[in-house]
């Protein structure tokens, strides 16, 4: 039985959406977005209705709209999908919350599903990341392609020592290591330290030379290592086929396939049988 809380992600990233953008702002859309597009086209998916499975707070989403796509958003995150709501609201994208663990019930099928910026990461038991593919293949098109990215065993360990984001009025440390206690190596825990500045309270007094008031929190997020071969053997079972398996070089290139001692990202690309 999981000893994985159900709802670890929705809390982690309830608790990060506030400045979760500030934290990415420096992530290319650009330069990934051109990537992801030609892997899509490779694997030429039946049409253009595409779901953005752990948008976020919605920038790749409506990315991809320019792009030409036909998009829907979902993420586990009330508080991330609140932000997607109100900043793209103008755009017409449907943004729902949706545990990809689940039965979809936002429109579909899908052409194309992106499971993007460690979302598969997050299904930090086996059994999870089974059921997790099981649902984005019954809500993809015959044909359909599926792109996934997910974190080698180099990645994590890169992880072991602190890494430092700054910019104004926020400072976030971030460190982690693997939980062998838990009873499974691959489990991974990212603690992340996050320093705001205080937001001024409404009718208080501008004070010149006041001191800054900052918080203080302490985010953990529960991930886990899945190997090429779990994946191959999950999306299989799931009726999927797994068609490349891409490992990310430090230039931003791809290499034709996955080295986990050299690699720190693994970027997968799976075609729905258009029999099952």
């Amino acid at each position: 039985m999981s000893t994985v809380p159900t709802d670890h992600a929705a809390v982690a990233y309830d608790a990060t959406a506030p400045f979760y953008d500030a934290l990415t702002r420096q992530d290319d859309y650009t330069v990934f977005g051109d990537l992801l597009e030609q892997l899509i086209k490779r694997a030429d998916p039946p049409g253009d209705r595409l779901l953005d499975a752990g948008c976020g707070t919605g920038r790749s989403t409506a990315a991809f709209a320019r792009r030409g796509f036909r998009p829907t958003g979902t993420d586990i995150s009330p508080a991330m999908i609140e932000i997607a709501r109100t900043t793209h609201a103008d755009t017409g994208i449907d943004f729902h919350v949706h545990d990809i663990r689940l039965p979809f019930e936002h429109g579909g099928p899908y052409d194309v599903v992106l499971c993007m910026s460690d979302i598969v990461n997050y299904l930090a038991d086996t059994a999870h990341l089974a059921e997790a593919l099981v649902s984005l293949g019954r809500v993809m098109s015959p044909g359909g392609v599926l792109v996934f990215d997910a974190n080698t065993r180099r990645g994590y360990r890169l992880m072991h020592e602190p890494h430092v984001f700054e910019s104004e009025g926020l400072h976030v440390a971030l460190r982690g290591r693997f939980l062998p206690e838990e009873g499974d190596p691959e489990r991974f825990r990212l603690n992340m330290t996050a320093f705001r500045r205080s937001a001024q309270a409404p009718g208080a007094p501008d004070a010149p030379g006041a001191p800054e008031t900052w918080t203080r929190e302490s985010i953990d997020h529960l991930q886990r290592h899945h190997s090429v071969d779990e994946f191959t053997r999950f999306l299989d079972a799931a009726g999927l086929d797994l068609v490349a398996a891409h490992g990310l070089n430090r230039d931003g290139s791809l290499a034709d396939s996955v080295d986990e001692d050299s690699h720190t990202k693994g970027l997968y690309v799976a075609v729905r049988r258009t029999a099952r």
